[in-house]
């Protein structure tokens, strides 16, 4: 697999965004947030931001439009991004709730009618490194994924969740839909010709089944079935429960709630906490560094020689890349290089 640096990576990722009309800040931002997450090893959600943006491009995006507030008050906000780029309204949506809850101690920050923003850490990681706690739900609104807890036709989308805080070494960040698996990686499943591990699909009829071609084929074709939600079979109503939270952050986002006649349009809710606010952050920090160090004094699973933290796993890998470059897979590389001879751009190296 060809081993590319991140900085030519984020190069080509601007020079593509800028050829298709994106401004040269917002575009390096965008290249920014797509190899961090490809980096850390969220393939589903990382690189592919870049084609996905440009297939969007004149159809559900124009890409020199910005998101606009449109109310203001207190400790939160809302922001229209509807036809602006989901990474540039999740930006603003940051930048906006840092502020705030500097002033106020907690920021809530909703953004209706957006596009794609694909892997939710990346962007909670640098909030949790200034030493706030965040928070993220994320809707989909035309994606029919997961069946409602009793039915069989899937009514909604993965609604992926995340959240994140800052420990004495790197900060605990997590990233998951509220289905058992995400539509990524059930895509790449069924590509490649495998099982899941657990029974996390159900079928047209309503049997559960570990083949993701109940859910899409080889070749990315939707089908009838749908993914569970987390919990499986047996506590599945959990995750039902936090899918329809993420349906109502949406609402009060003034995003569309799922319905596959309305426009394809992704809607989040950001929440940002100062812990200063609270007790304090040098006491924060003192009970999360001994809880950290009481999780690590446990005794090692047998396969196991370490006890991680969420998303340690992630920023490992993405040190790893600053050091020996980015892994990227045969065909994301021919899909880039595609792109680079249609706009004309230096086309990315085979290694």
């Amino acid at each position: 697999m060809p081993t590319i640096s991140l900085k030519t990576l984020v190069d080509f990722g601007t020079r593509l965004l800028v050829r298709r009309g994106v401004p040269l800040r917002d575009a390096q931002y965008i290249a920014e947030v797509a190899v961090t997450a490809e980096a850390m090893g969220v393939t589903t959600h990382g690189l592919v931001q870049l084609t996905a943006i440009d297939s969007q491009i004149g159809k559900s995006i124009d890409p020199a439009r910005q998101p606009a507030i449109v109310r203001n008050k207190g400790a939160m906000a809302q922001i229209d991004g509807d036809g602006s780029i989901g990474q540039i309204a999740m930006r603003l949506a940051s930048e906006l709730a840092v502020a705030k809850a500097q002033e106020h101690g907690v920021a809530m920050v909703g953004v209706g009618n957006t596009s794609w923003i694909a892997a939710l850490s990346v962007y909670l990681l640098p909030l949790a490194k200034q030493g706030f706690l965040a928070q993220v739900w994320c809707q989909s609104s035309q994606c029919q994924d997961c069946a409602p807890i009793g039915g069989v036709d899937a009514r909604l989308s993965t609604n992926p969740i995340a959240l994140a805080f800052p420990t004495g070494g790197d900060p605990v960040v997590a990233d998951f839909s509220t289905a058992a698996v995400s539509m990524g990686k059930t895509a790449r499943l069924a590509k490649a010709g495998q099982k899941a591990p657990h029974p996390v699909f159900m079928d047209e009829a309503g049997h559960v089944s570990d083949d993701p071609t109940v859910m899409v084929d080889a070749h990315g074709v939707r089908q009838a079935g749908s993914i569970q939600f987390w919990g499986g079979q047996s506590e599945g109503h959990k995750g039902y429960a936090m899918s329809l939270w993420c349906e109502a952050i949406t609402a009060l986002a003034g995003g569309r709630t799922n319905d596959p006649q309305s426009p394809s349009r992704q809607s989040f809710s950001l929440l940002v906490i100062d812990p200063e606010a609270f007790a304090g952050r040098e006491y924060f920090q003192k009970q999360i560094d001994h809880l950290v160090a009481w999780l690590r004094s446990s005794r090692h699973r047998p396969g196991y020689n370490k006890i991680r933290l969420p998303g340690e796993r992630g920023q490992e890998a993405y040190r790893q890349a600053e050091k020996s470059g980015v892994p990227v897979a045969e065909p994301m590389l021919t899909q880039l290089n595609a792109l680079a001879a249609k706009y004309e751009i230096p086309v990315l190296p085979a290694g």
